[in-house]
């Protein structure tokens, strides 16, 4: 039997938990002769890796940054979120040998929030400006809200995530840098700051007198938890969805795709992953 090889792909990459995520869901479904490895690949080099590299021999290919607009640009199909977003963090290969984009990111924040209770959140509000902040606000329109709240340290930057606000039919208003606390006014939260960003910001929020708690905030941060700007929150009062239920939500796509099975085994991927990280099973902030 010929093995199935898969892999994971950005930079940095030696932290990924997708390797633990994807060979755990293997071992459950019974999938024997699938593998899967992660490879270091830098902006520029996705092409070349998986003409010449490594990932001429790959399968499926998970996208991390800095290559999910590469990722995007170089395949000859895409499912309808990577069209309308330019991203991809998942390369299928078909039959004659080019790649399927797709984008499960969004399926990821939308899935960790309704776990926490968001239904049909008429304002979402996102913090941040890349990639992850234009899947929230794809995410924000699957979930059904009508107005978007935007904030970011570089409010240039929010441009791509207003255009993609305008297409799926709603309302955007940014708010500015340095009173983006106001932004926890929204019935749902995405919070796609990096870490020393996250810091700052959960730094200030310490320090105001009162701030709003929204019905759920999801950090893209898991690792240390709880992040900085979910501790916040979560003191205050506020339920609380991590980054990891995020990542193991978009993994199950993967593998649906990757492995053309109907549904990988969330809980054992989340309980594995947990158990990496030093977090007993359960709550998210435990």
């Amino acid at each position: 039997m010929s093995a199935r090889r898969f892999a994971v792909v950005g930079s940095p990459i030696a932290h990924s938990l997708s390797p633990l995520l994807h060979r755990t869901a293997y071992a459950a479904l019974g999938a024997a002769d699938a593998a899967y490895t992660r490879h270091e690949v830098r902006a520029g080099e996705l092409a070349g890796f998986l003409a010449e590299g490594p990932g001429a021999a790959l399968q499926g290919v998970s996208v991390t940054m800095p290559g999910k607009p590469e990722a995007f640009a170089l395949a000859a199909e895409a499912d309808e979120t990577s069209r309308a977003l330019g991203i991809a963090n998942t390369l299928v290969r078909r039959e004659d040998g080019r790649w399927r984009a797709e984008n499960h990111d969004v399926h990821g924040i939308v899935a960790a929030l309704r776990d926490h209770g968001a239904r049909e959140p008429s304002t979402v509000g996102v913090l941040g400006s890349g990639a992850t902040a234009l899947s929230a606000v794809a995410a924000a329109a699957e979930l059904g809200a009508r107005t978007v709240l935007l904030s970011a340290r570089s409010p240039e930057k929010l441009a791509p995530l207003e255009r993609l606000a305008e297409a799926r039919g709603l309302q955007s208003r940014r708010v500015p840098w340095g009173q983006e606390h106001d932004v926890l006014a929204a019935e749902a939260v995405i919070t796609a700051l990096a870490a020393p960003g996250a810091g700052d910001v959960a730094r200030r929020w310490r320090a105001l007198s009162s701030h709003p708690v929204p019905g759920v905030l999801l950090d893209v941060l898991y690792d240390p938890w709880p992040a900085p700007v979910a501790a916040v929150v979560q003191e205050a009062g506020g339920e609380v969805a991590d980054g990891l239920e995020m990542l193991v939500h978009q993994a199950d796509m993967q593998l649906r795709s990757m492995l053309s099975v109907p549904a990988a085994p969330v809980e054992e991927m989340l309980t594995a992953a947990r158990l990496s990280l030093g977090r007993a099973a359960g709550s998210p902030a435990e």
